[in-house]
């Protein structure tokens, strides 16, 4: 199989309809006609219920949030996130997550078929050996601040990333991909590595962030592309007391293990109560909603040069956000002096 048509097949997995909306595959019983017949008409009607509900639930966005470790090995989530603003389409999420919660397996079975046999061309592809393991799947209702329907595919890819001689090379086994305008591609590296290369550069589409990167849809990377050399700190230089090595290692293995890989297990909450108990990673929020949750921890009013200066962003691209938000009737500006002064509707703020 080529480059290209892995990439493809690789698209084909984090489709949502392919991944998400469709039913099990019909199997027959050998008890008999009657039974069969029966299974028949009740995954046929399974995979209409399904379908139906996935008409209405169309993902806003969609992350592919990949934490790789020193080994080589990486924690994949594949996260599709729905904005619920209207009854028709919270309640057929609502009703997909209570089939996802009753019969997990079903809804990831093709998932994982899908993601096994892009394993298996990647190794083709990269020469070397893979596995994806503990696939999961798992949906719910989120504040981000908005409310959300989310849908998380989630597995171990090893192998994924090369290793060799304390240098850590990720993206051969995503040569190629293509992000739609929906899609972001968020990978991260452990606290003791640091990025050498990363590619390509900003002007086609990427963030650098501590200890990560990501690429906003839509993007078409290169056949070398994406591309992330790390390397440990001290690889290849002069020679260093084992005791230094040793703290070194132990401070570092305690970091490793509070950044972990929580990031994705979320509490399931009370729908009831409009406060969230978790606030999801940057990762998972848009440009609007990283502005949205800046306002709400400033108390529903900031300034504009507050929001460049907190989010790093330039003048220009936090002028285009904020005219979106304010179009969408989110915020509301007004003068103060010089200074542009950016708020919540009054019905939003705190008291």
């Amino acid at each position: 199989m080529g480059p290209r048509q892995f990439v493809a097949m690789l698209a084909a997995v984090f489709c949502l309809v392919a991944a998400v909306g469709t039913a099990a595959g019909v199997a027959t019983s050998a008890t008999g006609a009657a039974q069969a017949e029966s299974d028949l008409t009740e995954r046929a009607t399974d995979r209409a219920t399904a379908q139906a509900q996935m008409q209405q639930v169309t993902p806003d966005t969609v992350v592919l949030d990949v934490r790789v470790h020193g080994n080589g090995t990486a924690e994949w989530q594949v996260v599709y996130r729905t904005r619920l603003d209207d009854s028709e389409t919270t309640a057929a999420f609502r009703g997909y997550k209570s089939d996802i919660e009753n019969n997990s397996t079903r809804y990831s079975q093709q998932f994982v078929g899908r993601m096994n046999s892009t394993l298996r061309s990647a190794e083709q592809s990269t020469g070397r050996e893979m596995a994806g393991r503990n696939y999961s799947v798992r949906a719910e209702i989120r504040e981000f601040p908005q409310r959300y329907g989310v849908v998380v595919y989630s597995f171990e890819w090893h192998g994924f990333a090369a290793v060799s001689d304390g240098e850590i090379r990720i993206g051969d086994s995503l040569s190629g991909l293509i992000l739609n305008e929906k899609t972001r591609l968020l990978v991260k590296w452990p606290d003791e590595y640091e990025a050498t290369t990363i590619q390509p550069k900003p002007e086609t589409g990427y963030e650098e962030r501590d200890q990560a990167v990501v690429w906003n849809g839509p993007i078409e990377f290169a056949g070398n592309e994406p591309r992330i050399v790390l390397d440990a700190p001290g690889a290849g230089g002069p020679d260093v007391p084992w005791n230094a090595v040793a703290a070194a290692a132990g401070a570092l293995a305690v970091l490793a293990a509070i950044v972990g890989i929580v990031a994705w297990l979320y509490r399931n909450r009370d729908e009831r109560d409009d406060r969230p108990t978790d606030e999801p990673p940057e990762g998972l929020l848009s440009n609007e909603e990283r502005v949205l949750r800046l306002l709400e921890r400033r108390g529903g009013r900031v300034k504009q040069k507050a929001v460049v200066d907190e989010l790093g962003w330039t003048e220009a691209k936090t002028s285009q956000v904020v005219g979106s938000l304010r179009e969408q009737g989110k915020i509301e500006s007004f003068r103060l002096g010089r200074e542009n002064v950016l708020a919540l509707p009054k019905e939003q703020q705190e008291p």
